[in-house]
């Protein structure tokens, strides 16, 4: 998988996360917000080549 397509998906994973924050009872909405967009950051600092996998 390329470095966009990788990106993308933990786009994808880091946009559920922070959706999903009313709807389930693990995490508190905040702590669940705050998770999804680190996971967000991530994909993004994969997508400009900070990181690498």
């Amino acid at each position: 998988m390329n470095q966009n397509s990788s990106a993308f998906v933990i786009g994808l994973v880091g946009a559920a996360i922070t959706l999903s924050a009313y709807s389930q009872t693990f995490f508190s909405p905040s702590q669940c917000i705050t998770i999804g967009l680190l996971v967000l950051m991530f994909g993004l600092f994969i997508r400009e080549g900070f990181i690498s996998l």
